[in-house]
C-alpha cells in the first residue's frame, strides 16, 4: 500500500512538473509574441507621402512599389496603402499616399501625425516645382503644419518633383522660398490670438518670428532633393523616372 501511494505521488509530481513546464512555455511564447506585436505597432515602419493635389504623390507612390508600373492617377479622397514594400534587399516598409485635399487635413494631422506618429519612419513631402512660384504660400502653409503637428520628431524629405519641366524651381530655390514663407507664418501666428480672452495658443514652430531660419530646426532631419516621376508630356515610363535619391533616403532611415 505504501509503495502504491509512493508511486502515485511520483506520477503526480511528474505530471505537475510537465504541466508546469508546459505552462511556462506558453507564458514565454505569449510574452514574446506580445513583445513582437508591440514592437511592430510602436516602431516606425511607415513612410507617409504627402503634398498638395497634383504634386505627383500617387505616381511616386506607384513607382516606389514598382518602377515599371505606369498608373492612371486621379484626385482621390482616400489614402493609398501598400505594406512590405522592398526599398532594399533587406528593408521592407509600409507606404501611405495621403490625398492632398484640404478637407482631409484634420484626418492627416490627427490620425497619422499625432495619434500614430510612432508608426512613422519618415515623411516625404512632395512639391510640384513647376508651379511652386504660384503656389509657394499654399505649399508653405501646408508644410509648416506638417512640421508643427508632427512635433518636429519625424525625418522629412522634401521632394521637389517635376524637375524636367521648363519652369521648375530648383531645390535650393524652393528651400530659400519656404524659409522666407515660414518667417511670415511665424510672425503672423505670433501676432494672432486664438481666443478673445487673450489666452492664445500660438501654433508656431519656433519663437524666432520673421527671422526664422532652417538652423532653428537643427534637431530635425530635414532634406531637400530634386526628382521627376514622368515626362513633361505625361509619359510615366521607367526610363523617365528619377527617384533614386528618394529610394536611397528611405533605405537610410
Amino acid at each position: 500500500m505504501e509503495d502504491q501511494i509512493r508511486n502515485e505521488l511520483v506520477d503526480y509530481n511528474r505530471v505537475s512538473v510537465t504541466l508546469g513546464v508546459w505552462i511556462a512555455t506558453v507564458v514565454v511564447f505569449i510574452s514574446v509574441l506580445a513583445y513582437i506585436l508591440k514592437r511592430r505597432l510602436t516602431s516606425g515602419n511607415t513612410v507617409l507621402i504627402v503634398g498638395l493635389c497634383d504634386s505627383g504623390k500617387t505616381v511616386l507612390f506607384s513607382k516606389l512599389i514598382n518602377p515599371e508600373y505606369s498608373p492612371e492617377t486621379y484626385t482621390s479622397l482616400k489614402e493609398n496603402r501598400c505594406e512590405d514594400v522592398s526599398v532594399t534587399s533587406d528593408r521592407l516598409v509600409t507606404l501611405v499616399d495621403f490625398p492632398g485635399s484640404e478637407k482631409l487635413r484634420k484626418k492627416l494631422f490627427g490620425n497619422y501625425l499625432q495619434k500614430n506618429r510612432n508608426s512613422l519612419k519618415g515623411i516625404v513631402f512632395v512639391i510640384d516645382s513647376s508651379t511652386f512660384g504660384k503656389k509657394s504660400r499654399d505649399v508653405a502653409a501646408f508644410f509648416y503644419d506638417v512640421l508643427y503637428e508632427s512635433e518636429k520628431k519625424v525625418p522629412i524629405l522634401v521632394a521637389c518633383n517635376k524637375q524636367n519641366c521648363p519652369l521648375a524651381k530648383s531645390s535650393q530655390a524652393v528651400r530659400t522660398a519656404l524659409e522666407r514663407e515660414f518667417g511670415y507664418i511665424n510672425g503672423t501666428r505670433e501676432a494672432a490670438l486664438d481666443s478673445t480672452d487673450g489666452a492664445a495658443r500660438k501654433r508656431t514652430l519656433t519663437s524666432t518670428g520673421k527671422c526664422f531660419s532652417w538652423d532653428d530646426l537643427s534637431l530635425l532631419r530635414l532634406d531637400f532633393i530634386e526628382c521627376f516621376v514622368k515626362k513633361e508630356n505625361g509619359d510615366v515610363s521607367d526610363k523617365q523616372c528619377n527617384i533614386g535619391a528618394i529610394q536611397a533616403w528611405i533605405a537610410a532611415l
